[in-house]
This record gives C-alpha cells, structure tokens and sequence, in this order.
C-alpha cells in the first residue's frame, strides 16, 4: 500500500486597498515592446480574489523601472487571442489556485505554443506540479522531508505510515496541492491532542478526506516536523540561480500551518547560514533547468538538525518582495533578461 521510496505553503500581504480586475487590465494592442503578462487566479475565484492584486501591483512597479508594460490575465484564459505578433511575455507566478483544477492546468501547459515565451517553462512547470519531483531531488542527493507517496489513504495506510516512520505525528497532504490545501495532521497510537494542535485521529482523517472529496486523491505522508511551531520554514528566493532574499515563516501558537490564511506570520531572514545557502543552491541545480524564478522552503530535520527541502517552489510562490532588499528589481531584471530584452551584465 506505500511507496517504499522515501525522501530524506506562505503568508500573503493583504492589500491596501482593493481593485477590480478590470480596472488594471488596460486596452491591449500589438506594440513594439514586449508586454509582461502575469497570470493570476480566476476572476471570479473568491479565495485570492481579496489580495492577489497587491502582488500584482508590486511586480507591475518594478517593470515599470525598465519601462516595460504590464497587464494581468487569468491563467485559463492564456495566450491571448490579442497576441497576434507574438510580442507577450507570460509569467506563471500568480497562477494561484491552479491545484483546484489539476487535469486542466496539466492539460493547459502541455498545450501552450512553443512559439510563445512562458516563463517558468511549460515543462519546468509541469515537473513542479506534483510534488513527487521531490523523489528526484532526494535521488540525486539532495536533503528532503522523509515522505512516503500513496494511492490513497485510509486508516491502515497511516498506520503503516507510523510503523514506517517510527512516530506518531504524521502529516497528510495531496501531491498537487498549494497554501496547506486538504492538509491534515495525523496522531497514530496517541491521543495526546492538546500539544498537537488541530490534529485528529485516523478515522476522523479519513472521515475530512471524505468530506473534502479527497479520499481517492494520491497523497504524500510525512512525520511531522516540530521546528515548524519551534522555529519555523525558511525560504530563500532564487532569480536566475542568484539569491536574491530569504525570510522566515512561523505559526500561531494554536496551528501548524505558516500561511498567511491560517495566522502565520512571515519576517526578513537577514542571515542565511552556509548550510542553507548550499541546500537553496542544491535544489535549484537539480531541477530540469534553470528556473527563472524559485522559492526553496526548508526546515531543520530535528531528528539530524540538518535543514531540509520541504518544497522548491517554482510556479507561483508568494515572493515577499517587500522583504528583498532591492525590492524586487532583481526580479523584474531576471525575467527580461530571461526574455532576452536584458543582458545577463545588465
């Protein structure tokens, strides 16, 4: 029932004021400079609908230092008919909740002209979507959360999942999944629940996996890692394989979870340790290529207290520019020179 292989999401901004898609979808023409097109969430997708604009105008300032024009545009709804002469540059970095439709974002980038630039590419992307691309990173020896993939899951799989990982506190969450969608966390042979917060026993996990439609969906387990509530996730952003910042996410006191949706809160990581630097660095060379853009989340293992990949994060991760110290010019500046509209000195 597991997969005997085994491997050794954020908090957002809200914005300060809020405004409708329309409203920064300017009249698009065929224009001699490239126009950057950043993909977002759904128009009418209420999650995000409340603060994906803020990132949008943080990256559309940035460009707006290398004069280069920015309009926005539902994922689904991409490459625009508009975009007769080829001359847009598409983003995926705000593509959030594309997990919800898994089947049709697969489909979507496996379809996307090649003719037409789309950064990350279509196969980095489409690498990244399940996260069993951290079997890759942990066969070529980069460290990872010790993780078993499975089918399904039900009461014996977490059982056998303890067993296999030798705990009780274990964490439950699908392969294609992004801001701790569906995830669970699991006590097996304990019901010491008051110092796991919002964890649940096996048949109550199964029971919120019905619930949620996701019983049947091809989950990841892993032994929960307490430096999550001690010290948190860190993550470091790479632009074009140069680090450009990192930062630090912690939970409420009462969760586990560090994303912005459920309390956490995110700070300025001023200082990056060798070990993390050499781990981001790590990851990004074991990728297929080069991204454009990466976020690496790690966390120390506290079994070995090494830092460990919890997740490379190369599609649309929250970028917390506000906490780079160029404020996010590097990566205005990657993308172009990515798009060959830059120098790689420049």
């Amino acid at each position: 029932m597991l997969d005997s292989s085994t491997n050794s999401t954020t908090n957002d901004k809200q914005p300060d004021e809020k405004k409708s898609f329309d409203t920064i979808q300017p009249a698009m023409s065929n224009m001699e400079t490239p126009t950057i097109v950043i993909l977002t969430p759904a128009a009418d997708e209420p999650m995000f609908a409340d603060f994906w604009q803020f990132n949008f105008n943080q990256l559309s300032c940035k460009f707006a230092e290398f004069d280069i024009r920015v309009i926005g545009a539902p994922w689904m709804t991409t490459p625009l008919a508009s975009d007769r002469s080829r001359s847009f540059i598409y983003i995926a970095n705000l593509a959030w909740g594309y997990h919800y439709q898994p089947d049709r974002w697969n489909a979507w980038l496996r379809d996307w002209p090649k003719d037409i630039s789309l950064i990350n590419s279509p196969s980095l992307l489409l690498w990244n979507t399940q996260k069993t691309y951290l079997q890759h990173l942990q066969k070529v020896g980069v460290r990872t959360i010790p993780t078993l993939y499975v089918e399904h899951v039900n009461e014996e799989v977490l059982v056998d999942a303890a067993n296999h990982f030798n705990v009780s506190d274990l964490i439950v969450k699908q392969q294609i999944s992004a801001c701790s969608f569906n995830i669970l966390r699991v006590l097996v042979g304990s019901d010491d629940f008051a110092s796991a917060p919002r964890s649940m026993c096996p048949a109550e996990a199964v029971a919120e996996l019905t619930r949620l439609d996701a019983i049947h969906s091809p989950m990841m387990i892993q032994p929960f890692m307490p430096s999550i509530v001690q010290e948190g996730e860190i993550s470091i952003f790479m632009f074009n394989g140069k680090v450009s910042h990192g930062v630090r996410s912690n939970t409420q006191p009462d969760d586990y979870r560090v994303q912005f949706e459920h309390g956490g809160v995110t700070t300025a990581q001023k200082e990056l340790s060798t070990e993390m630097l050499e781990l981001a660095l790590a990851a990004i060379n074991a990728c297929p290529e080069l991204p454009v853009y990466a976020r690496i989340d790690m966390i120390r293992d506290v079994s070995t207290g090494h830092f460990c990949i919890m997740e490379v994060e190369l599609i649309e991760p929250n970028l917390f520019l506000e906490h780079a110290p160029d404020g996010g010019t590097s990566f205005a500046r990657a993308i172009l020179q990515a798009s060959g509209l830059l120098n790689y000195n420049e």
